[in-house]
């Protein structure tokens, strides 16, 4: 099973707070028998990517190799610089375009938490 779509597909999962699917009922043991989905509730199938058929009698789409999917995927799990050490990048003179926009970002939803608690203070 690829590592990057089963930790996106539980990372999903979890941000939405309800499992994706029920468990499926315990079938009878055919030889052959193919995979349709997790067995209980937090367990997640290693042919299948769970919950993600998009339309209503569509099975779920298979997990592919690694090699199959697009390089960005992969650095969807990369951590991203805290908004100190984009600061600290900052005063070496060392940022990306998009590194700059992303400080500016965070800057400003902390001025707004800040702005917003002393508000609610007085």
């Amino acid at each position: 099973m690829s590592l990057v779509v089963g930790a996106l597909r539980s990372r999903w999962s979890a941000l939405v707070g309800f499992h994706l699917r029920a468990p499926l009922p315990p079938s009878g043991s055919k030889k052959g028998s193919k995979d349709r989905g997790p067995r209980k509730i937090g367990e997640l199938s290693t042919e299948v990517v769970t919950g993600c058929g998009l339309m209503k009698n569509e099975p779920d789409p298979p997990i592919r190799p690694d090699n199959e999917y697009p390089e960005w995927l992969f650095k969807l799990l990369e951590p991203r610089p805290t908004i100190k050490e984009l600061e600290k990048m900052y005063h070496e003179g060392g940022l990306t375009v998009e590194e700059l926009r992303r400080l500016w970002r965070l800057k400003n939803k902390e001025r707004i938490k800040e702005s917003n608690f002393m508000k609610a203070k007085s």
